[in-house]
């Protein structure tokens, strides 16, 4: 039955689903550089999946193209079919995740994969759906009718139409081309690090549940959690620092220690840092401050690049 002419599954688009998924699967795993990942990655992620879908819903070509089936429920035009494809697409993988989240109780990361088993499924069931309808009344990307309309367009018996024909076609790639690249690209202002204060209950970080009063010579133990997304390794350096506040100003300093940790982008890092003895006062707070790289001679919140506190008694 797949090699019939008349009942084919395996029409082009359907060969071309399953070969790109299968290609691009593994790039889930290999380390590339963020704008080629995005630019393999994201036709799987915001069009397949709901693309192959809409060909197991509406198998029938649009009547208007010539087909003689009475049934319009399973037809819908090509801007119909690609809005589907992109709104669905983004409305499956919230699903995918929370798949994920029910099976292993975590999102633990490759959806792609699934997004790619998934639309590979999809356009198999939907080329056996077309296969049950009459050749007339299938639907097929009509990739040989664009082609043979752009080749019409440009080498068109004018001479000046057949340039801005070609100048219209130019400028319409760039466009793509640049709307692909700004997408694929990550502008600066995206890279940032998470830094937060809190403590280590039971192997898990939570933001509560430090000591608000501490004795002068008693030692407490804080945890510091530290998120990469600068889009590269990043060694971090974490200054630590009791501050006595009166009236608004930092009337007294006490060195609380220091500690340096490398995360990779994308990861996060939990580091546990234990003070000890401070100064006295009701109005005390220990300070961390946050640098990339050495932290410089005299810390302080003017050069950190993040900085987090909590208050403490110390008595």
């Amino acid at each position: 039955m797949i090699n019939s002419s008349s009942n084919r599954i395996l029409s082009w688009d359907v060969i071309a689903v399953l070969g790109y998924t299968a290609a691009v699967l593994p790039f889930q795993w290999v380390g590339l550089q963020s704008p080629i990942r995005v630019v393999l990655l994201a036709p799987v992620l915001l069009f397949l999946p709901g693309f192959t879908l809409s060909t197991v819903l509406f198998p029938g070509r649009p009547a208007e193209d010539g087909s003689t089936e009475n049934d319009e429920s399973s037809r819908v035009g090509l801007v119909e079919r690609a809005a589907i494809s992109v709104g669905t697409s983004v409305g499956l993988l919230p699903l995918f995740a929370f798949a994920f989240d029910l099976v292993l109780g975590q999102v633990v990361g490759p959806t792609v994969a699934v997004a790619a088993v998934f639309s590979a499924g999809m356009a198999l069931v939907g080329g056996h759906r077309r296969s049950r309808l009459s050749e007339r009344d299938r639907f097929e990307v009509p990739i040989g009718r664009w082609i043979g309309e752009i080749t019409t367009a440009v080498t068109d018996d004018s001479t000046g139409a057949a340039v801005v024909n070609v100048v219209l076609v130019v400028s319409v790639l760039l466009a793509i081309g640049a709307v692909g690249i700004a997408f694929a690209v990550p502008q600066e202002g995206a890279t940032f690090t998470d830094f937060s204060v809190g403590s280590d209950r039971d192997g898990e970080f939570v933001t509560d549940d430090y000591p608000n009063d501490l004795a002068v010579g008693e030692s407490t133990e804080l945890a510091v959690l530290i998120e990469n997304n600068e889009g590269e390794p990043t060694e971090y350096s974490v200054v630590a620092r009791f501050e006595r506040v009166q009236g608004g100003t930092v009337t007294a300093i006490e060195d609380a220690g220091a500690f340096t940790v490398t995360v990779d982008p994308g990861n996060s890092v939990t580091e546990s840092h234990s003070v000890s003895r401070s100064i006295t006062g009701d109005s005390v707070r220990l300070r961390f401050f946050l640098y990339r790289g050495d932290p410089p001679t005299d810390p302080g919140p003017e050069t950190a690049y993040r900085s987090v506190h909590v208050w403490v008694d110390v008595e």
